[in-house]
């Protein structure tokens, strides 16, 4: 039945991506995938795949999965973001000090989020879309640096770019080009035109 909201499964445990889901008036049932995200990557680059296909890629993997003893009208949203500076792709930093040397080199640069989302109808995938939000660093000093790092400890080792641009992170930038639904994870307007399409939601 059309709604002015609707279910979503949400195959993530993002907290960002969730929140923005509900904040938009949608009903979200978070159910979190099983998905060697490294494996697939590499099997990715191993066939030439540019970073914003492997996103896509990322992405409908864990639709996919999350999609499993769905009935036919169940809708899916899955999402994946990978950090380009240049080409190089950045992962999670597996420590403060890990987090410390990735800041330091996107420092005074302007980096890419290849930012991919993709929604199922039952077992279907009905649509895909990318967004690449530009981000520039600003050449702060290492004070700021380790003041930063003090403050936001391990909260930052579950960010692709050790930021959180929701939170302390924004001080590390000069421009933020793209929306900020884009950066957290989920292109939300696009998503909700789609769902618009489907009449999942009124129009």
């Amino acid at each position: 039945m059309m709604s002015f909201s609707t279910s979503l499964i949400l195959a993530s445990g993002s907290s960002a991506r969730r929140m923005l889901l509900e904040n938009a008036g949608l009903t979200v049932l978070a159910r979190p995938v099983d998905l060697d995200e490294e494996a697939l990557r590499r099997s990715c680059e191993a066939q030439g795949h540019t970073l914003s296909k492997t996103a896509i890629v990322l992405a409908d993997a864990k639709a996919n999965l999350a999609t499993r003893d769905v009935s036919f009208d169940d809708l899916t949203v899955a999402a994946d973001q990978i950090l380009d500076l240049d080409g190089v792709a950045f992962a999670k930093p597996g420590s403060v000090a890990e987090a410390a040397e990735h800041l330091r080199r996107l420092r005074g640069r302007t980096h890419v989020l290849r930012t991919a989302v993709v929604l199922y109808k039952g077992g279907e995938k009905v649509w895909e879309h990318l967004a690449s939000p530009r981000l520039t660093m600003r050449a702060f000093s290492e004070a700021f640096l380790q003041a930063y790092l003090e403050r936001e400890g391990a909260a930052i080792l579950s960010c692709v770019g050790a930021y959180r641009l929701e939170g302390p992170g924004i001080q590390l930038f000069s421009a933020v080009e793209g929306t900020q639904d884009a950066v957290l994870g989920l292109p939300l307007l696009p998503l909700l035109e789609e769902l618009r399409r489907l009449k999942a939601i009124f129009v």
